[in-house]
């Protein structure tokens, strides 16, 4: 494995043109991840997928697909369930949503949601988080997302849980401002206890932006913490799994240095993958810093979960459950499929 392969990327728009064509195949990304921006209709998304898997044939493609606000792809299959709405039903609800979301991204070879979010509702608003939640309390949200994921998985589809350790004491929303949540660690071990019990189901986790004082006094981000990656996540909650950050251009991060300066912090402090949604010009750059001789010890760490996740990708395209939605119908009568059974879910009213 290379450096670069610990970088996933965005693209600037919904072809693949000849700039970003050249930087994906001069540098090969681990991965890819899709925006709104770049998703039109099946037949565009269609050809763009092929586009880069012909330039990037082992990279990881991803989108964020959790339903409600945060849905990239429902203009194309139909709109998938919020959170706000599986959270006042049955867990099986969370597990038909997670398998049809999983079959609307192996339509097009995409291969990992970054879903499902499992912070806690603690009733704070402007942090982004509204509607996208599971529940209140551990006892709600851990079955929920734990179904979400078994339909994921079983739908031929990776997940990652988020947003580590915890966005919802976060009273900002970390897209534009930098959060601070400043309850004491005991009130925080709630938050934690979702990470705990799904993390190896997951098999992956992001790590997001805001400030703990509790975990860390330094005031770090947590995405530049080792005090909240390594001595939280893997060392108290016991975590070998790959570790994501948050998107690294996020405005919180703005006073932490220019962008390959807080990437290559992040890298150091224990985030495995580095989110690089915009900036894909930044890429050589980023990699340059993160390739430092001083981090050949967490580069091969990184590697080997990075290497770990993928085998998982693999296995999960072997689901019996996908090959043969696969096997036995068209790509047009899976796409009718999923849209039928993505509206179903939500017919029945909470």
């Amino acid at each position: 494995m290379k450096p670069a392969d610990q970088v996933f990327v965005g693209i600037p728009g919904p072809e693949l043109d000849k700039a970003s064509a050249e930087i994906l195949a001069a540098h090969q990304p681990g991965g890819v991840i899709l925006f709104k921006r770049n998703i039109e209709d099946e037949e565009q998304l269609n050809d763009l997928v092929m586009a880069l898997r012909r330039i990037l044939p082992e990279a990881v493609l991803a989108l964020d697909a959790e339903g409600g606000r945060v849905d990239r792809l429902k203009d194309v299959v139909g709109p998938a369930p919020a959170a706000s709405f599986l959270a006042g039903k049955s867990p099986s609800y969370s597990l038909q949503a997670g398998n049809w979301i999983a079959q609307s991204l192996r339509l097009f070879d995409l291969d990992v949601d970054f879903a499902p979010v499992v912070d806690l509702d603690r009733g704070l608003e402007n942090n982004a988080l509204d509607g996208r939640y599971l529940g209140k309390t551990p006892k709600e949200i851990i079955p929920r997302a734990q179904a979400f994921l078994r339909g994921l998985h079983s739908g031929g589809a990776g997940g990652c849980i988020k947003h580590f350790p915890g966005l919802g004491g976060a009273g900002e929303d970390t897209h534009y401002h930098m959060s601070a949540v400043y309850l004491p660690a005991e009130e925080l071990r709630p938050d934690l206890e979702p990470f705990a019990a799904l993390s190896r189901l997951a098999g992956a986790v992001m790590v997001g932006h805001a400030l703990y004082p509790a975990y860390d006094p330094s005031m770090r981000p947590a995405t530049l913490s080792p005090e909240v990656i390594g001595g939280v996540l893997r060392g108290r909650l016991g975590f070998d799994g790959l570790a994501f950050s948050d998107d690294m251009e996020m405005k919180a991060l703005d006073e932490w240095g220019d962008l390959p300066e807080r990437c290559q912090a992040a890298f150091a402090a224990g985030c495995d993958v580095l989110m690089l949604c915009h900036t894909l010009e930044a890429l050589p750059e980023i990699v340059e810093r993160i390739a430092h001789p001083g981090l050949a010890e967490r580069m091969a760490d990184a590697n080997r979960r990075l290497d770990t996740y993928r085998q998982r990708l693999i296995t999960l395209r072997s689901a019996r459950e996908y090959v043969d939605f696969m096997r036995n119908n068209t790509q047009g009568e899976r796409l009718e499929r999923v849209r039928q059974a993505l509206a179903q879910i939500q017919e029945e009213r909470a």
